[in-house]
């Protein structure tokens, strides 16, 4: 059973029970309210009839003495002790053919008997010392309330028959509307997943301001993030296949060299080692670098702790000034200063952005760390070549170099900046580069402290 299907039963049924419902009570409300009004006519009247001192002497019990107080339709008798009618009163056959009941308290009673609605109310007649010496029973047939409920009864049961009747009707007009932009949604997703384009829902179905318009919205950014995803997987793909083409084009070539004429010539084969030796290093390196980043992506969520962030800046520049003999100088404004972290992820970022900067200077490196109101600021500066302004929003693109033959030269692979850019999104913190060609290079990272979950 389909969706619309299944809603518009649903739909349907609710309807009727809400209908139903309704009418029973606006049947039983009514019928109170009506039944209610007469029960207080004959209080009343029975309290006028209680007002005759007459009533009080047995003796002086006679239908002449209840007539006056008889109306249309109805019922006035004296019941005595024993259970016998002492006397009575009445317009009505069926009235009259009601069993008498002697009874010691007030008592109300209604009754529907072969489709007659009657009404009886019973008063204790209580004479000296307070004895109860008889009872005073009036009934009233109830046929202009009965007649009248009948009508009620038609109008409800049409109002319930004509609810059925168009009840599917507007079922099927409301669920075709609920149903449609599901089906447009559906449609879109089927197309997609046959076709393989990315296909956006359109603005009639977003514009709404509803829960399917939101969903609307949010199918769109999502698309529009696979989107983005597959071109940079694409990109990523392209640009990896063409730097690992590149080495195994080189390794390959000076194989068939070797082959050829490495065994006569000891030039060839000493320059056809060394640049086997040369790329194989670089391949290396490139892979390292992809797993690095994949690694990175992997674990896209990690458990953050404070991190003394003077100490491990101290530690790395100092592993970096014996590893590549450059002189990097440190200055630390807080040395309390924690940030919210990942320390070997900390560590791996600033070692991509001082390698960064000892390979395109040759002077010192500068490192400053201090404190903003919400985060830890980490600058990386160095007096380089510099970077155009032009090329600085693609230096965080996988495998972008500014210029590929110098950066082949200096060992890189274009993929230190993408990965110091994820390392920082892990840690919910934000990223810049700032240069001027000629004089040099300044990265700026902000870290969130270790108080705060996120950086704003």
């Amino acid at each position: 059973m389909s969706l619309r299907t299944r809603l518009m039963l649903l739909s349907g049924l609710w309807i009727l029970l809400i209908v139903v419902f309704f009418n029973w009570f606006i049947y039983y409300y009514i019928l109170k309210k009506t039944t209610d009004n007469e029960v207080r006519q004959l209080w009343n009247k029975a309290q006028i009839i209680l007002r005759d001192t007459e009533i009080y002497h047995p003796a002086n019990w006679n239908p002449g003495q209840l007539q006056e107080y008889l109306e249309p339709d109805s019922l006035i008798r004296i019941i005595s002790p024993d259970g016998a009618v002492r006397t009575q009163v009445s317009t009505s056959e069926e009235l009259s053919a009601h069993p008498a009941i002697y009874r010691t308290q007030y008592h109300t009673v209604v009754r529907n008997e072969l489709g007659l609605l009657i009404l009886f109310i019973q008063v204790p007649i209580v004479g000296k010392s307070n004895v109860q010496i008889g009872l005073l029973e009036l009934g009233k047939g109830l046929n202009v309330i009965a007649a009248f409920m009948e009508l009620l009864v038609a109008g409800l049961t049409m109002t319930t028959g004509s609810v059925l009747l168009f009840s599917p009707l507007v079922g099927f007009f409301y669920t075709k509307a609920l149903i449609r932009p599901i089906r447009q949604l559906l449609e879109t997703m089927r197309t997609i997943r046959s076709k393989g384009d990315f296909i956006l829902l359109s603005s009639q179905f977003t514009a709404k301001k509803d829960e399917l318009g939101e969903l609307g919205r949010t199918f769109n950014e999502m698309i529009v993030r696979l989107q983005e995803n597959d071109r940079r997987q694409k990109h990523f793909v392209a640009d990896a296949s063409h730097e690992l083409k590149t080495p195994l084009t080189v390794i390959e070539s000076y194989t068939s060299l070797l082959r050829r004429w490495g065994g006569r010539d000891p030039a060839i084969r000493q320059e056809a080692l060394n640049a086997i030796h040369s790329e194989t290093v670089r391949l290396k390196g490139l892979i390292d670098a992809l797993l690095r980043l994949a690694e990175v992506e992997r674990h896209a969520e990690t458990e953050l702790h404070p991190v003394r962030i003077a100490e491990l800046i101290r530690s790395t520049a100092e592993q970096m000034r014996r590893a590549f003999g450059r002189n990097i100088i440190v200055r630390i404004d807080a040395e309390e200063t924690e940030c919210s972290g990942d320390e070997a992820r900390l560590k791996q970022l600033l070692i991509i952005l001082l390698d960064n900067a000892i390979k395109y200077s040759q002077e010192d490196v500068i490192v400053e760390c201090g404190e903003e109101e919400r985060c830890v600021v980490i600058r990386v500066i160095d007096r380089g070549m510099g970077i155009p302004s032009g090329e600085l929003p693609l230096l965080f693109e996988r495998f972008y170099r500014v210029d590929k033959a110098r950066s082949r030269g200096t060992g890189g692979s274009g993929l230190g900046l993408a990965i110091a850019k994820q390392i920082v999104e892990l840690h919910q913190g934000l990223i810049r580069l700032d240069s001027e060609e000629g004089k040099g290079t300044t990265a700026t990272v902000k870290l969130p402290k270790s108080s705060l979950r996120a950086f704003q």
